[in-house]
């Protein structure tokens, strides 16, 4: 304001000097019926100065309006972060009037500890769609342009692969995410043919296995597979009499688990011991001693009691 005061001067001394040099004439004003003659120079000077002085009250009414807007800012501010405070720690907000943050102090009571609860707020219109992907809903995530990384966008493509599964293939070509192909595959595989899962270098689990598990091909997907001694079992009890004994050791054959269950299964003894002896398969040691000594026991009695 003083740097805006000393150049007003400056300038009207120079406007009221120039037009004193110009022309040095008189003009008479009326006013109020006197009548008022004064130079020209003194009537610019006049002029000049009069809208001065209005130009300091309008902006000296704009500094005291911002006084009281920056002041109530910081009240606001004050509040919020004690409300803040307080709703973190499973308290009751302050009941202090905010004036100008009104709806970010609304936005304050979707805090609860530690979480968002996504409630309606005004300004936050967003937090209805977040409620509706927790709610498993899928929406019209497009209008917040999210990366295929973003959490609430992954969340999105999971709600509607659950809702739509023949969407999973659309997902392995058309998305990059990691995650989300994993997803789609597990989905696609468990309808898709074995010749086509086998495109994908994705794992295949035992539930991929199970749901082909009629399919004699079923074979190439156990010799693809990485399982555990205990999932081998549970194929070998999900294979078990769907097709002639034969057939069923020959697609399990990668499998040594599978193929020591399912000897004990049909009771060939001398195959099951074979099997364990050359894989070393202690966990069936001594339920082998047990059917080589005549005792009746039931495999997956064994199996159940032991694991």
């Amino acid at each position: 304001m003083k740097k805006y005061t000393l150049f007003s001067i400056i300038l009207i001394a120079l406007m009221t000097l120039l037009v004193y040099m110009e022309e040095n004439s008189v003009t008479t004003f009326s006013l109020l019926g006197v009548n008022i003659t004064l130079p020209n120079a003194v009537w610019t000077a006049i002029f000049l100065g009069i809208f001065f002085i209005f130009s300091i009250i309008f902006f000296g009414v704009l500094n005291i309006k911002e006084y009281f807007y920056k002041k109530n800012i910081q009240k606001d501010i004050e509040i919020l972060i004690a409300n803040i405070k307080n709703r973190i720690l499973y308290k009751e907000p302050l009941k202090k009037e905010v004036k100008i943050l009104k709806n970010c102090n609304n936005f304050v009571n979707n805090i609860k500890g530690l979480q968002i609860e996504p409630k309606k707020c005004e300004k936050f219109e967003f937090l209805e769609d977040i409620e509706k992907l927790l709610n498993g809903e899928v929406i019209e995530i497009s209008k917040y342009k999210l990366s295929e990384d973003n959490p609430w966008f992954i969340q999105n493509i999971k709600n509607r692969l659950k809702k739509d599964e023949n969407f999973a293939k659309e997902v392995l070509k058309k998305y990059k995410n990691e995650e989300l192909k994993k997803l789609a595959f597990k989905i696609y595989a468990k309808n898709a043919s074995i010749s086509e899962i086998l495109k994908y270098d994705y794992e295949i689990d035992v539930d991929i296995i199970k749901a082909h598990i009629k399919d004699p091909d079923v074979k190439y997907l156990l010799e693809k597979a990485k399982l555990t001694p205990k999932e081998e079992i549970e194929i070998a009890k999900a294979l078990h009499q769907t097709f002639d004994p034969d057939k069923e050791f020959e697609i399990v054959e990668p499998l040594k688990w599978a193929s020591a269950y399912l000897a004990f299964k049909y009771e060939h003894i001398e195959k099951a011991k074979e099997i364990v002896e050359e894989n070393e398969l202690k966990f069936f040691e001594y339920f082998l001693k047990l059917r080589e000594a005549g005792v009746k026991a039931d495999i997956d009695e064994y199996i159940d009691s032991e694991i």
